[in-house]
């Protein structure tokens, strides 16, 4: 009897205690039963993005782009696709760089509706693109956001970079987020990840640093002595909007959630993927 009412009380007592952490969807030994049906890493981010309820703006947004001549060799170009404003401002023309100038005489603002972003000296060297479907609802915030890609005759590390500007509006509040994608192969992914209604939006790194190895080669030892080279290791996590702020995805303990890729051809979303480790929504 005394013996039953132990086992009684201990059972209880775990079940009433702290629940248990949650432990990741995929290890290095899960992963191939996991991801074997995606072919592509295209394909699996594909269906990881799918969330019903989004709904879109105009399709195909109006761009359009007007020069201002400001005086003294002085002039302003100014690029706008769908309530987003790109100014870049131009001090000395220079004749043979039609849509360029150096940067210590070339500054760029970010303007959507009624708010100015501070000036940005980089975005000089790039080009405002208009995407389609750049207005996103989700529940009750929008989200607009444009393309930001390198000039043609860029230079170095800005010929691989993309920026995703996106602006979330809830109410009269705008905020501004911006995305930057190294050696892009995913574009603007999002969703609602952990389907807590609020919009999700994918940060892909061509970053993997060596601790994040070490924490995969614990699961596995074969990754103890792999090599990322740039365009083929991927780290993948997510920024969410919520209660009117930008944030890290995480989950109720405060971990992020990530992935951790390898890209079996360089820059190509097209071919295959191998896990290397990952914490995800379950």
């Amino acid at each position: 009897m005394a013996k039953n009412l132990f086992l009684f009380m201990l059972i209880f007592l775990t079940a009433c205690g702290n629940p248990p952490k949650p432990s990741p969807i995929a290890d290095s030994s899960l992963a191939p039963l996991i991801f074997t049906r995606h072919k592509s890493l295209e394909k699996f981010l594909d269906s990881l993005v799918q969330t019903p309820g989004i709904t879109y703006g105009q399709t195909e947004p109006s761009c359009s782009a007007d020069t201002f001549a400001l005086g003294n060799n002085n002039f302003r170009i100014v690029k706008t696709t769908g309530g987003i404003k790109q100014s870049y401002h131009f001090y000395g023309f220079h004749k043979d760089v039609p849509f360029r100038n150096s940067a210590d005489s070339c500054f760029s603002t970010l303007r959507f509706g009624t708010h100015k972003w501070a000036k940005n000296d980089f975005l000089c060297n790039f080009d405002m693109e208009c995407p389609e479907k750049n207005e996103i609802t989700f529940g009750d915030t929008k989200f607009t956001y444009s393309i930001e890609v390198p000039m043609d005759n860029c230079l170095g590390k800005f010929c691989r970079v993309k920026y995703y500007p996106v602006f979330a509006t809830n109410g009269r509040d705008t905020s501004l987020q911006v995305f930057e994608q190294l050696d892009d192969v995913t574009g603007l992914r999002y969703g609602d990840f952990d389907r807590d209604k609020f919009l999700d939006f994918l940060v892909v790194e061509n970053s993997v640093t060596n601790g994040d190895l070490k924490i995969a080669a614990k699961r596995d030892k074969k990754l103890e002595n792999l090599d990322c080279y740039d365009s083929q290791c991927y780290k993948i996590t997510a920024i969410t909007f919520k209660n009117g702020h930008w944030t890290q995805l995480k989950d109720r303990y405060g971990k992020s959630y990530y992935f951790l890729i390898w890209l079996n051809e360089f820059l190509n979303p097209e071919s295959g993927f191998q896990l290397l480790d990952a914490y995800w929504v379950d």
